[in-house]
């Protein structure tokens, strides 16, 4: 259970000036210790929803150093609320601390409680103590029998006693553990988190979890059952334990506890040994392709909407949400193309990866219809009347002149050739217009209305 502090008397919360204050204070603390950090570190504040009872709620936690922060809550009745999780670790102590300890200075009125109703003096006897109880805490977790999980402020820790119970005889299992859960948090922060699939691997099982790694970029895997190796579009899904010991030794890969991991690209001669090397159940064309519709006389997506978003393509977590007819079809990591249709100029005006499950929502057309969308991200957007380079459909019909590229249902899945088609049609088309903007015969004005992600 989390340790609860109760401040009475302050009305008027100056947070602000508190959270600046408690800064300092976190500071001065640091600097008077034995065991200065190894890097700058910084407080940052995230809001939280409301609970009954709550008119303000957020979490404050140490950059680079906190597992589970502080959370400081404004209830009716000028009463604070100060909660220090119960796998909080040491730098999260001290920074609830210098919380409670700048609440007193600028609220000269506030009188603060620990959870058995009395005043909490906060002197440093009392900081060991709430430290004994933390790591009293985390002893009580590792002994005991199965894997347990703890939430985190950026990944949930899933801690395995078994490992920490045979270290004990030359580390404190204790500490291990704490800086197991820290060092979860914060390494390597710009990796993708891998998004988890649900797939029948095997007969005798139901859905099963899965995380695809494709070797292109670094990677956080996340729980699961299985982790897909890519070798183009041929997966082959490894059981989470089989591939770290696949992976043992590599400086690429690191387990990060007993169900995640971090890897980094390795070299692609070696991943394919390794791919071949892995024992798993192997899926040929695993991706699938679906073209998705956008007919501008009957969508109520509007051509001025395609402007604006255009403009906004580089943006950080930039998608789009589009209407898919083969959505029990779908999976994260698919692709889709785009193709416009109506008025102007037809053919392929965004291409990109799914990166949602499939969603019911109201009838875009109005018509009271069960529609399911779908959630993308976007490697390439072209617009269709500005841009001289569009891969149009009468191009697309001249290679592949079964499949109805005017008309039809928007979230159409392809077949696997013609989806290995289109893939490289599409390839030796952007290839082209790669090799016109590197020569510099694409105007200055080409990168406005061509956006791919690979120039």
């Amino acid at each position: 259970m989390a340790t609860k502090f109760t401040v009475k008397g302050v009305r008027n919360f100056k947070e602000r000036k508190v959270f600046a204050l408690a800064l300092d204070i976190l500071e001065d603390r640091v600097a008077a210790s034995n065991e200065e950090p190894e890097t700058e570190f910084s407080v940052k504040m995230c809001y939280n929803h409301l609970e009954e009872g709550e008119t303000n709620s957020c979490s404050l936690l140490t950059e680079g150093y906190s597992t589970q922060g502080v959370n400081v809550k404004q209830r009716v009745g000028a009463t604070l609320v100060v909660e220090l999780p119960w796998l909080a670790c040491y730098m999260d102590l001290c920074l609830c601390f210098s919380i409670l300890h700048a609440i007193k200075m600028v609220h000269r009125s506030a009188r603060i409680m620990d959870a058995d109703g009395k005043y909490f003096l906060m002197t440093d006897d009392d900081l060991e103590r709430q430290w004994n109880r933390q790591c009293e805490n985390m002893d009580a977790l590792l002994r005991k029998h199965e894997i347990t999980t703890i939430a985190g402020v950026k990944r949930d820790f899933y801690v395995n006693p078994v490992r920490y119970k045979m270290m004990e005889a030359v580390a404190d299992p204790v500490a291990e553990a704490f800086d197991d859960f820290v060092t979860l948090q914060w390494a390597m922060p710009d990796a993708v988190n891998l998004i988890e699939e649900r797939r029948h691997v095997t007969e005798d099982e139901e859905l099963s979890s899965v995380r695809v790694v494709d070797n292109s970029s670094s990677v956080f895997i996340g729980a699961c059952r299985y982790v897909g190796m890519m070798k183009e579009n041929t997966c082959k899904m490894v059981e989470f334990d089989e591939f770290c010991r696949l992976m043992s030794g590599r400086n690429e890969f690191q387990q990060m506890d007993a169900c995640q991991a971090l890897l980094s690209p390795i070299d692609e001669d070696e991943w394919l040994r390794l791919f071949d090397e892995a024992e798993g159940v192997r899926r040929e064309n695993f991706r699938k392709t679906f073209i998705m519709r956008w007919n501008t006389d009957i969508s109520n997506y509007q051509m001025w909407e395609f402007d604006e978003a255009i403009d906004e393509f580089e943006d950080e977590g930039f998608y789009y949400d589009w209407s898919i007819w083969d959505y029990q079809k779908v999976h994260v990591g698919d692709r889709f193309y785009m193709i416009r249709t109506g008025e102007g100029k037809h053919g392929v005006v965004m291409r990109g990866t799914i990166i949602g499950k499939p969603y019911p929502d109201e009838d875009w057309s109005g018509h009271g219809r069960k529609v399911y969308y779908i959630r993308m991200r976007l490697t390439n957007m072209i617009h269709p009347d500005l841009s001289p380079y569009l891969l149009t459909t009468d191009e697309l019909f001249k290679y592949l002149p079964n499949f109805n590229w005017e008309n039809g249902h928007s979230g159409e899945m392809l077949d696997d050739c013609t989806a290995q088609f289109l893939e490289e049609i599409w390839h030796s088309h952007n290839s082209r217009v790669r090799g016109l903007a590197e020569k510099g015969l694409t105007g200055d004005d080409f990168s406005e209305f061509y956006k791919d992600r690979t120039l």
